[in-house]
């Protein structure tokens, strides 16, 4: 299909492109935050008065960030704050939104460890009551991390109630403890107390779910480059988790695994045959369908019931962010219109750098300068 540049034709207005039932779609909108909006809580020009258009329309929208670590109502809250409109909670989904929905009800009463700063009472907020943030968790455990604890190791042995997940909500505070205390648990199924089972039983399988909330590598904010983000810290704790069941690690793989002889060079072609194991994980945040379904739903919960909107047949929805791979890749991956913007992440200024895009298998629906200039485009005065 057709890349609707800033040089070309006004769009169709979404009046024009009736549902099967011959109903005019309503137009709805996913909006990303950084790079989009804002640059690290200071508006991009023009954002303001777009959204406040939106607003004075009655347009559903709801904002949509790989971002996290704050409960949905506080982050409603700054962003009303930061562009004069009334946003509720029920607009705003954050990274781990998703969560509550696919992981609360089945981790209720169990330990879950959380990662990212001050995000253990964000997830019993949402009703995991026996999560503990990493600094929590370590204060329980302190030998694990001993360069942040110097004070005497009291053993702490969570046979009877392991950790059964390990969230992460958010970029680690501290990323070295966030990964020795993760490596911890899942080698211990959940119990560093305990021994190492995924090192000492070839048989035995990984028991602690992983969560992912953001699989960005990189987000814009002020500096002149990209920042890395939870994608980055992903790679690092799958690199290590490889490493450390793999026989070629001397400091984690048992040495008493593949033992055979007392001369350690006699099971050297042994030990080297034994590849480490593959992390199992599940991810939501953009561009995930997880997400995508998160925000139908509230998308579709702004809509009047006289209006006759029930499903998805019934929008016109539209994404609008600065990362193609997040933001238009979401559009992709659920079938509405992608609108990327030139105001974050991806600076394309010459019709090859879309075409690349399409080649790599993204495809924006439309290319504006800013957020502003998409909503003038699809909702002209």
């Amino acid at each position: 299909s057709e890349i609707i540049t800033s040089n070309m034709a006004t769009p169709e207005p979404s009046s024009s492109n009736p549902t099967p039932s011959g109903r005019r779609r309503q137009l709805a909108f996913v909006l990303d935050i950084d790079g989009c909006l804002s640059n690290e809580g200071i508006p991009i020009p023009g954002s303001k008065e777009a959204l406040h258009r939106l607003r004075s329309l009655s347009i559903p929208f709801v904002v949509c960030t790989n971002g996290g670590g704050q409960l949905e109502s506080a982050r409603s809250a700054k962003l009303s704050k930061t562009f004069d409109v009334p946003i509720s909670p029920e607009q705003v989904i954050v990274s781990h939104t998703p969560l509550r929905s696919e992981v609360v009800p089945r981790f209720s009463d169990h330990r879950v460890l959380v990662v990212g700063e001050n995000c253990g009472p964000v997830a019993r907020s949402y009703g995991l009551a026996k999560a503990e943030g990493v600094r929590e968790y370590g204060t329980r455990h302190p030998s694990l991390f001993p360069r942040r604890r110097e004070e005497d190791a009291a053993p702490v042995d969570d046979a009877d109630d392991p950790v059964k997940a390990i969230l992460i909500f958010e970029d680690p505070e501290d990323l070295g403890e966030a990964l020795q205390l993760c490596l911890d648990v899942l080698l211990t199924n959940g119990n560093p107390s305990g021994p190492r089972v995924l090192l000492e039983k070839e048989d035995a399988e990984q028991e602690v779910e992983v969560w992912f909330t953001n699989p960005d590598l990189v987000y814009s904010g002020l500096a002149v480059h990209p920042r890395l983000t939870q994608g980055s810290y992903r790679q690092c704790l799958e690199t290590l988790y490889e490493s450390a069941t793999s026989s070629t690690s001397t400091s984690y793989y048992s040495s008493s695994k593949n033992k055979k002889s007392d001369n350690p060079l006699d099971n050297q072609s042994t030990i080297n045959k034994t590849k480490g194991r593959t992390l199992k994980a599940t991810t939501c945040g953009k561009p995930t369908p997880l997400t995508g379904k998160t925000a139908l739903a509230k998308l579709l919960a702004q809509c009047p019931s006289s209006n006759s909107i029930t499903n998805e047949a019934d929008l016109e929805i539209w994404t609008v962010g600065d990362n193609p791979y997040s933001d238009v890749a979401l559009a992709n991956t659920m079938g509405w219109n992608g609108a990327l913007v030139r105001t974050g992440i991806w600076k394309g200024a010459e019709e090859e750098d879309v075409e690349k895009l399409t080649m790599e298998g993204v495809t924006p629906t439309l290319v504006e300068e800013n957020f502003a200039a998409v909503i003038k485009r699809l909702l002209p005065e």
